[in-house]
């Protein structure tokens, strides 16, 4: 009878300790959980559409008009937690495509024709990939979130200067790692004066994504979730259900940065009667998205 109340009594100690260093993993550590313990995550795969909209100001009141103009930033997202890997495709706002029911143009022409749904559509034809879900956020939301954790830190790669008081950026970032705050996160990501166009904002973008994930893995980060999960719902647009947005940010935190892979639709260059466009490769694309997808 001695024998086996020892037993109960290591028995209750091992689930205690087992239960203290679950916790402090989860809230230090979540990449080190093995994957089938891992919980509060995305169970399934899935192919998300991430919109960022252009920057549009009410002409009297000066405030920032949310659901109106082209997408600035498009990525395709998918998810395998599996495998735990994330798979990230750029597509540059330029890429000449034929818009469903309208004639061929610049795909970031896709939401200001037709919202989302026309968006997803246009998406949907250009890669193959059928969209699962959508989220819409505004940079509004972005500056907040940095802000809030105290900044991201990124590597600029190269001295960013632009000024544009109509759209209300004011740009102007040295070389080297900074801490970036929440105005200045935004002008590193909408910074598209280089010599590759779009293609170099797309790499910033990328680079940016992988610093903010890193952030939000931070005790620091889900000790402010609550504020966090206020400023998302005030800020993006999703078909998310809330649960799934959770989840989707608990993943995130648990993810390990080195399976985040990214690249953009590959392609070069051109003019048209649109302007100036990128004009998509199709083959190295498809070469692409049977990798990622």
């Amino acid at each position: 009878m001695k024998k086996k109340l020892d037993l109960i009594r290591l028995l209750a100690i091992f689930i205690v300790i087992a239960g203290i260093v679950y916790f402090y993993l989860n809230v230090l550590s979540p990449k080190l959980i093995p994957n089938i313990l891992k919980a509060g995550i995305i169970e399934r795969p899935m192919n998300i559409l991430v919109l960022g909209l252009d920057i549009n100001y009410n002409p009297i009141t000066k405030q920032q008009i949310f659901d109106e103009g082209r997408s600035d930033t498009m990525m395709l997202i998918y998810y395998d937690p599996l495998r735990g890997k994330i798979n990230i495709l750029s597509i540059p706002r330029d890429c000449y495509v034929d818009i469903p029911g309208y004639y061929p143009t610049k795909i970031n022409a896709a939401y200001a024709f037709g919202r989302i749904d026309l968006a997803k559509k246009t998406v949907e034809n250009l890669t193959g990939v059928h969209v699962d879900k959508y989220i819409i956020a505004n940079t509004k939301g972005l500056i907040m979130l940095v802000d809030l954790l105290g900044g991201v830190s990124v590597d600029v790669e190269k001295d960013l200067y632009y000024v544009d008081r109509a759209g209300g950026l004011n740009i102007n970032l040295k070389k080297g790692r900074h801490k970036l705050s929440g105005k200045e996160a935004e002008g590193y990501i909408r910074f598209r004066h280089d010599a590759i166009g779009d293609i170099g904002r797309i790499l910033r973008q990328q680079n940016f994504l992988k610093e903010l994930t890193r952030s939000l893995s931070t005790p620091n980060a889900l000790i402010k979730s609550p504020f966090i999960v206020g400023i998302f719902e005030r800020n993006v647009k999703t078909d998310l259900t809330l649960k799934e947005f959770i989840m989707l940010g608990n993943t995130l935190r648990q993810l390990d940065l080195k399976e985040i892979n990214a690249a953009s639709v590959p392609g070069e260059p051109g003019d048209n009667q649109a302007g100036s466009v990128w004009l998509v490769n199709y083959e190295e694309m498809r070469k692409i998205i049977s990798q990622y997808f």
